[in-house]
């Protein structure tokens, strides 16, 4: 399963001990590592990046969705700092904020406190536990979110869309048919009428 994760760090010595042990697991075949960067919450508040691995062959989604989540987590500013470090943003950022969602954005803004390092990755995983006996005695709570789930949602809420715009044009084509028809008609009365007196 596809899945954005993070695990958050008292500093950022663990939080490279941890980005090595993810890295690790993929390096076995455990998971599939697509993208690692670390976020750092400087005391003043300010978030920096810094790319560790972006894997996937694209070399785009994943860094963007990731990327996101610094938007997300920093506002303009945290964008502009992940945009400095290469990300696309437009219009694969904005796919990639659906997918990634402000909640879990919040959840993992109230965990990376001023001071605190966080490891975020997209990954495949078929179970949590591999990476949670990796990271979890490195003293990390590790939070994850199915991006596949955020993306079927986002797909049946854009079906949906297309669904009611198709239903409004079929109506306004059935509307205008009718009114076509009731103007031939007219026409044809018209044409009967004079044939009539003729």
């Amino acid at each position: 399963m596809e899945r954005m994760l993070v695990a958050v760090f008292d500093n950022e010595a663990k939080a490279h001990e941890g980005s090595a042990a993810l890295q690790r697991l993929g390096d076995d075949g455990e998971i599939a590592v697509h993208t690692v960067r670390i976020f750092a919450r400087h005391e003043d508040g300010t978030i920096t990046s810094e790319e560790i691995l972006d894997a996937l062959p694209e070399g785009t989604m994943g860094s963007t969705a990731v990327g996101s989540l610094l938007g997300l987590l920093g506002g303009p500013v945290g964008l502009a700092i992940g945009a400095a470090g290469g990300l696309l943003v437009g219009a694969t950022a904005d796919y990639a904020k659906k997918r990634v969602t402000t909640d879990f954005a919040q959840q993992v803004a109230d965990d990376l406190t001023p001071g605190r390092t966080a490891i975020v990755a997209e990954v495949d995983e078929e179970e949590p536990e591999a990476v949670d006996a990796r990271l979890q005695p490195l003293g990390t709570t590790v939070l994850r979110r199915d991006l596949s789930d955020v993306a079927d949602r986002e797909y049946e809420r854009e079906m949906a869309t297309i669904k009611s715009d198709l239903a409004g044009v079929e109506a306004k084509l059935s509307a205008r048919a009718a009114r076509l028809r009731a103007k031939a008609d007219s026409v044809v009365q018209r044409m009967e009428r004079k044939l009539a007196r003729d």
